[in-house]
């Protein structure tokens, strides 16, 4: 992905280190680790990854990230792509490279999370890298079908799961395969493959994107939709907005990345910074399974941002939609105390925390030794373990308690009380308008269990392992005409390593009006 127009944003960054992430801490850390206890993935997303690799450093940072949470996913194919930026050749050698650097540190990284859910050996990995066709945009439909694209097929007749694919450069390898399926099945079959498509493109890099959207509009589309090349308008690039004081700038620039990244035998291969740090990166972002994103819904918020349909909630809930999702607007407290209301907001309130937990995650490269580092708490509301929401039916005017003391400290198993808890009520992703307090049962020693606003720009933050809410009576949304129920996320910190590493567990409260 390039980005000519966003030069300026780099331009007026300020330089400096992150002053937001903690020493090393020195209390006594747990013996007693049982690795089965980590977080382990019940279900994983299949990813296919399709990049313009090479155009521009950015893509190989992501693919960096990328492998650091590759457990996490179901690789189906990562595939070297043209853009408008890079429209002649593709680059699966440089996809290859990073990935045999991946296989240098791949036995470190299985020591650090659960054995049922480790990360894939190099081999793996490099017997799924392919590469589109080598032209430009929607000359590929005229041509023998990709290597590429027969492995989308694949990958979407092997399972009638979800196929998340992101496009990080163009998407013409996928016009191919849907050109191909629509040619060669019937109607019903192709749009049963089609059914099974999540994708996710940073913004268009070539013109088959609006192809795609007009000859299929059923397929489930994320794209933020705006004049050619303008991507300071687009929500990804909230993941390295810059000169805002709105936000840390100094974790997406070159000082804080090469004393933090830029480590061990894959850390050494992040590229330095020239346009933006990862602007492709938000494509896979909101499917690391924290607790914060879920599944496909993209309009529920998460580190890879907040979209949304076009069409208004009760239009599309009475049977008029749309499965193009596009950018949304996020209102968050700024660290200058300032409130911001833009899409990119979505992605940079988490900036501390992705930032955070990469660089803690770059830590686990480079040592077998499961004492040296912070590893994720595993998050537990009223009996229920995450990273899966909790789903509350509510009655107007009850009273409800939500409890994590169940939370286990990976570091001290035997003992959560240095782990931090925090409550907030996250209003945008449905827009409930009603006020509700979240009261402390049980806050921290010599604290009332409230503060302003938190580090992700949330207000009214409750602190405290148990909660208790009171359901305000449900009201309709004017500029919705739905009934919303709420959602709350409980965030746990863990400060036990160099970096805090925080998860989130997502309460989705929805009114019962059957009673």
């Amino acid at each position: 992905m390039a980005y000519l127009n966003l030069i300026v944003f780099t331009l007026i960054t300020c330089l400096g280190l992150h002053v937001g992430w903690a020493k090393q801490n020195d209390y006594p850390r747990s013996t007693e680790w049982d690795v089965h206890k980590l977080q382990k993935f019940d279900w994983k997303p299949r990813v296919f990854i399709m990049s313009d690799i090479l155009n521009e450093p950015d893509d190989s940072m992501s693919l960096i990230r990328y492998l650091l949470y590759s457990n996490e996913f179901d690789t189906r194919g990562i595939c070297a792509t043209t853009s408008w930026w890079l429209q002649n050749e593709t680059h699966p050698e440089e996809m290859k490279r990073i990935i045999n650097a991946y296989g240098e540190v791949v036995e470190n990284l299985n020591q650090h999370v659960n054995p049922e859910s480790p990360y894939d050996s190099a081999e793996k990995l490099l017997s799924l890298v392919t590469s589109g066709p080598s032209v430009y945009g929607r000359a590929a439909i005229y041509q023998p079908l990709s290597e590429g694209a027969e492995r989308i097929i694949l990958a979407l007749q092997e399972s009638k799961e979800p196929l998340f694919i992101t496009g990080w450069g163009g998407t013409n390898t996928l016009a191919q395969a849907l050109l191909h399926i629509n040619n060669t099945m019937s109607s019903s079959d192709s749009a049963e493959l089609r059914s099974r498509i999540r994708l996710y493109t940073i913004s268009d890099q070539d013109d088959t994107g609006a192809w795609i959207r007009a000859h299929f509009p059923d397929i489930f589309y994320i794209v933020s939709i705006h004049t050619w090349n303008m991507y300071q308008l687009a929500t990804w690039t909230g993941i390295f907005l810059a000169g805002c004081p709105c936000v840390n700038s100094s974790l997406v620039q070159n000082p804080w990345l090469d004393a933090n990244i830029r480590l061990g035998p894959l850390g050494s291969l992040y590229p330095q910074v020239i346009y933006g740090m990862e602007g492709d990166t938000p494509s896979f972002l909101w499917l690391i399974q924290n607790g914060l994103g879920y599944r496909d819904k993209i309009d529920w918020g998460s580190w890879g941002g907040r979209y949304n349909r076009p069409q208004a909630p009760v239009d599309w809930a009475g049977g008029i939609d749309t499965n193009h999702f596009v950018d949304s607007l996020e209102n968050v407290v700024g660290l200058d105390g300032q409130q911001y209301s833009t899409p990119q907001a979505s992605i940079w309130r988490w900036r501390s925390a992705y930032q955070d937990d990469f660089a803690a995650r770059m830590q686990w490269t480079l040592t077998s030794d499961f004492s040296q580092v912070g590893h994720p708490p595993v998050l537990n509301i009223n009996g229920q373990e995450g990273p899966d929401p909790l789903f509350v039916l509510v009655k107007n005017d009850e009273t409800y308690t939500f409890d994590a003391s169940l939370t286990l400290d990976s570091d001290n198993p035997t003992n959560n009380s240095r782990l931090d808890f925090q409550w907030v009520l996250y209003r945008e992703p449905t827009m409930f308008q009603a006020d509700i307090q979240l009261k402390a049962l049980n806050p921290p020693a010599g604290s009332t269990g409230k503060i302003g606003t938190d580090d992700a720009g949330f207000t009214n933050v409750t602190f405290g392992t148990k909660i208790q809410v009171t359901v305000p009576q449900s009201q309709k949304n004017p500029s919705t005409g739905m009934w919303p129920g709420f959602h709350i996320i409980l965030q746990v910190t863990n400060r036990a390593g160099k970096y805090p590493i925080r998860r989130y567990m997502r309460v989705v409260c929805e009114y019962n009006n059957d009673v």
